[in-house]
């Protein structure tokens, strides 16, 4: 379900948990409509198990989850936690068997149970259109040797071998009575209903209304929820692409009670807005910058002393209070390259780079750089003039550029700002290797293992780093089934690192979310319809 995506741009439309808006200790109040905006377009189509659908918007898994409900989704403090299921237990020998355990009051809304049927049809379904789906979920699905009801609420699966996403496993479970005998690729493609009776269907607090294209999206109450309450508001209404337009008019006109990822040039004028709350958290994306330590980069970058006085001479601190600050004053600088600081399992493993120009320069000659006339270091003979590439168009980085170049001529180290455009950066230079120091981010996932993009020969290993320690950790974490042993080797992989420095961590990336005074009980979240059943209106 969630991998570890290349971000491209600075705002995205998941956020980390962050304190709900309004007093949760009133009773709720039942009934009204909350109007979301989202950053996302407007998707093609609803079928969350047709590439074209779910990949082209971030908002169809959003959507998705909040109807038809998965094994297991993601909690505010960015944990797997279970949803259809109570349980799941596994062994840890040969053969590697789940066996999951659904929650006794889990039913469809016309009625009829979720049962262990609906789990082999959702396999089936997946494994029958695997054409359909993105490469991670095929190799996903590889993973799985068999999957059988035990009886009609147990379900047991046999994985091929150990793998740490198993939680994924399960996205989005089908009704299996609706959708038998059907073609699931040219169903739901502008509703989610039952084919045979024409009637809205899901397991989740909500049921898709209507779809107005190019408006809007209605959600309305799911009568037969079977959680611990049904949803508090009869509909919430969901528009795409608030961005284009101004937010700020659109709460003073009334037309929004929600805008998640505003963008930080709106920020301000929302904050003085009465009536309007605004919540700032880290999301689930993190940026850093990338020492290119194979072909391409300097060649002063393959000495771990040279990486390490530049994490010296760049004062992060400086850089994340100038920068994403602004949206986020409490933002600190991110400690960790596998781990999110809302995550029960991060560790501080990169504290101990904080800004000490002194001790980089140290670094630099001890690694037997020498400065020249100018001021600028040569190592072994070439000049240390080091090519930043970014992201055109996207201010803060440009800004982060900036504040770096001066940092680091101060420790006698040239830096030649280059801004590609977004294709040209992701798709060209970063494959290539034809970089230094690259800035850019990443979405961590809640099971980020790291190996595609620290591990050697990483598909996403863009610095060209290869310490086999690192990787034989990496790989032995996404073989792990239980989350704490997993985080013990990802924390020594994580501190091997911190002495290697093949990456120097930024910030989580903040993202805002607009909220009006009325909707009590939001919070942000990966997904920020996450607990929407819970919001109620204050009239």
């Amino acid at each position: 379900m969630l991998r570890r995506w290349i971000i491209a741009v600075l705002a995205l439309a998941a956020i980390a948990a962050s304190p709900a808006a309004g007093n949760q200790a009133q009773t709720p109040r039942v009934g009204g409509t909350v109007v979301v905006g989202l950053l996302d377009s407007e998707p093609p189509c609803l079928n969350a198990l047709l590439v074209k659908c779910a990949q082209s918007a971030a908002t169809i898994p959003f959507i998705a989850e909040m109807i038809l409900q998965p094994a297991f989704d993601v909690s505010p403090e960015y944990t797997y936690r279970p949803r259809l299921v109570s349980r799941v237990t596994f062994t840890r020998k040969l053969p590697f068997t789940l066996t999951y355990h659904i929650r006794r009051a889990a039913r469809w809304s016309d009625g009829v149970p979720v049962t262990a049927r609906d789990f082999l049809f959702t396999h089936r379904a997946r494994v029958a259109g695997s054409a359909e789906l993105a490469e991670f979920e095929r190799d996903d699905l590889r993973r799985v040797r068999s999957v059988s009801a035990l009886d009609a609420k147990t379900v047991r699966v046999v994985l091929r071998s150990r793998f740490s996403g198993w939680r994924s496993l399960f996205g989005n479970v089908l009704p299996s009575h609706a959708l038998q005998g059907e073609d699931l690729t040219k169903i739901w493609i502008d509703r989610i209903d039952n084919p045979k009776t024409g009637r809205r269907i899901g397991s989740g607090p909500f049921l898709l209304e209507s779809w107005e294209r190019g408006r809007q999206l209605t959600l309305v109450r799911n009568p037969r929820y079977w959680g611990a309450h049904r949803a508090y508001l009869d509909r919430i209404v969901i528009r795409f692409r608030v961005e284009s337009e101004n937010p700020v008019d659109w709460f003073r006109n009334g037309e929004l009670d929600v805008a998640d990822g505003i963008f930080p040039d709106s920020v301000a004028a929302l904050r003085r807005e009465p009536g309007v709350k605004v919540l700032a958290g880290p999301s689930a994306g993190y940026q850093g910058f990338t020492f290119r330590i194979g072909p391409g980069g300097h060649p002063a970058l393959r000495n771990k002393l040279i990486r390490r006085a530049l994490a010296h001479a760049i004062d992060r601190a400086t850089l994340v209070r100038e920068v994403p600050g602004q949206i986020n004053p409490s933002l600190r600088p991110l400690q960790s390259l596998l781990f999110l600081v809302q995550s029960p399992y991060y560790r501080p493993n990169w504290s101990k780079y904080r800004y000490r120009p002194a001790l980089a320069t140290r670094l630099l000659e001890q690694a037997g750089c020498r400065r020249g006339a100018d001021s600028i270091y040569s190592c072994a003979g070439e000049r240390l003039s080091l090519r930043f590439v970014t992201n055109a168009g996207i201010s803060p980085r440009a800004r982060i550029l900036s504040l770096v170049q001066a940092q680091l001529r101060r420790s006698g180290v040239e830096v030649v700002p280059i801004f590609a455009p977004s294709r040209t950066f992701i798709g060209t230079i970063l494959p290539s290797g034809d970089f230094d120091v690259a800035l850019f981010g990443f979405f961590s996932p809640p099971n980020p293992t790291g190996n595609d993009v620290f591990g050697c020969g990483g598909s996403q290993n863009f610095s060209g780093y290869c310490q086999r320690l690192v990787t034989r950790d990496l790989d032995q974490a996404n073989r792990i089934l239980d989350a704490r042993q997993q985080a013990r080797v990802m924390n020594r992989a994580d501190a091997q690192m911190a002495r290697d420095v093949p990456m120097l961590p930024l910030n989580q990336i903040p993202v805002a979310t607009a909220v009006r005074d009325t909707v009590r009980n939001f919070g942000q979240s990966l997904n920020p319809l996450t607990n929407s059943e819970n919001w109620w209106l204050e009239r």
